[in-house]
């Protein structure tokens, strides 16, 4: 049989379709629908919706019929590629292209094929939506407009589904993109709270170098050694603070709490900030505890930020039910007595990229802390006032408990 013609633009024909990652992709329902409403309209036995590789044709969808793929110089649908027109073979024992096929002289038996090109926007035919049968027959002007809805109906399909991909991609490069910058600022802070010991130490042999004879000299080496330990201290807050595991575990509110605060001890006291705490939540939340520490390092440099000139910092813990869903959980709250955010901030805060910081913000950090808390199946909410007699911040988030230790029902007099 004389194999299909192959389309001048076949190069760049075959760069749009792998472009789209349509290959050898899992069954999806939507695909799978419009082979229903195919066989449907043109009341066939058999409908495909098939893709045209170098060497094959792939079945995205199939009713009828077994087979996922096929050669290239056996498929009805490649003869489609050049003029970009819907294909109609009325019987294919008397057709030249398609008499000797072995689609044909075997299983399926085909005699009648119509298919309809999948066009892309950039006019590359990609593959067809097609209807067989074991009997010669033809087609409606009515099913075969149907039949060419629905293959424009599968190009919508394809390009959804790649814009849902790329946005993926580019949530996963954003997200990646903060924690680095979030790791930046551990860094930064780590720096910052063991630049003072360092500077320590230094004095403290200075001292000792230059005084050797001088009885003091001791508890200089004793004062070097705590500040050394002091070191020990701080990192290990710093490795446990970024600590991820590959699957959620059981952490308590404390040790989510503890190292976040600890890392800021010297911004806060160095800001004149009072932390207040209170902990009122003792069951355990099943979470990724480094995300979660993320969240929490984010709204407090955000309250760090807002009390450049000192302020209270109060930070809590309490177990309760989240009324929205009707889940029990804890609430974990960071507020500030800081300037505020005013109106049209607040609007806009969680946006990606909206930042009030100028240079010194990407504008990530709410944006990513609302999605990791949305992993999480949580909420996060933020309140504020902003005014020249009353003002501040509270941000709290809530994290479920397990599945297993949820209520059967909903506590109806369970107090928030």
């Amino acid at each position: 049989m004389p194999p299909a013609p192959i389309p001048p633009n076949e190069t760049s024909r075959l760069a749009t379709l792998r472009r789209y990652s349509i290959l050898d992709s899992f069954s999806e329902p939507e695909f799978d629908d419009v082979s229903a409403l195919a066989t449907l309209i043109c009341k066939t036995p058999i409908a495909v919706i098939s893709f045209i590789d170098q060497d094959r044709q792939w079945f995205k969808a199939r009713i009828g019929v077994d087979l996922c793929e096929t050669p290239r110089s056996e498929s009805f649908c490649a003869y489609a590629l050049a003029d970009a027109r819907t294909l109609i073979v009325p019987d294919a024992l008397q057709d030249p292209r398609f008499a000797d096929n072995p689609l044909v002289l075997g299983d399926p038996n085909i005699r009648f094929y119509a298919g309809a090109p999948i066009i892309a926007p950039n006019g590359h035919v990609l593959g067809s939506v097609c209807v067989v049968d074991s009997q010669p027959r033809d087609l409606s002007p009515q099913q075969i407009a149907g039949l060419e809805a629905l293959a424009r109906q599968v190009m919508a399909l394809i390009e959804a589904r790649h814009n849902l991909f790329e946005n993926q991609r580019t949530v996963a490069a954003l997200i990646q993109s903060e924690k680095l910058a979030a790791v930046g600022r551990l860094a930064s802070s780590m720096a910052h709270e063991i630049n003072n010991p360092l500077e320590a130490i230094t004095n403290l042999l200075f001292l000792c170098r230059s005084r050797a004879s001088v009885p003091d000299v001791q508890e200089w080496l004793e004062q070097a050694e705590l500040e050394l330990r002091r070191i020990s201290i701080i990192a290990n807050q710093t490795l446990r603070f970024h600590r991820q595991s590959t699957n959620p575990r059981e952490v308590s509110c404390l040790s989510l709490f503890a190292p976040t605060l600890d890392l800021y001890e010297a911004r806060l006291r160095n800001a004149n900030i009072t932390v207040e705490k209170r902990k009122r939540a003792h069951a355990l939340v099943e979470c990724y505890e480094g995300d979660i520490r993320q969240v929490l390092s984010n709204l407090i440099t955000n309250a760090i930020d807002a009390m450049p000139t000192g302020g209270r910092l109060l930070v809590r813990s309490r177990e309760g039910t989240h009324w929205p869903s009707g889940r029990k959980g804890v609430f974990l709250t960071v507020a500030d007595t800081g300037k505020g955010i005013d109106a049209d901030t607040q609007k806009r805060m969680f946006e990606a990229f909206f930042s009030t910081k100028g240079n010194n913000g990407a504008g990530l950090g709410l944006w990513m802390s609302s999605q990791i808390i949305h992993r999480h199946q949580g909420a996060l909410s933020i309140r504020s006032t902003h005014g020249r007699n009353r003002s501040g911040t509270v941000g709290v988030i809530f994290l479920p408990l397990a599945e297993a230790t949820q209520p059967a029902e909903p506590l109806a007099a369970a107090t928030v």
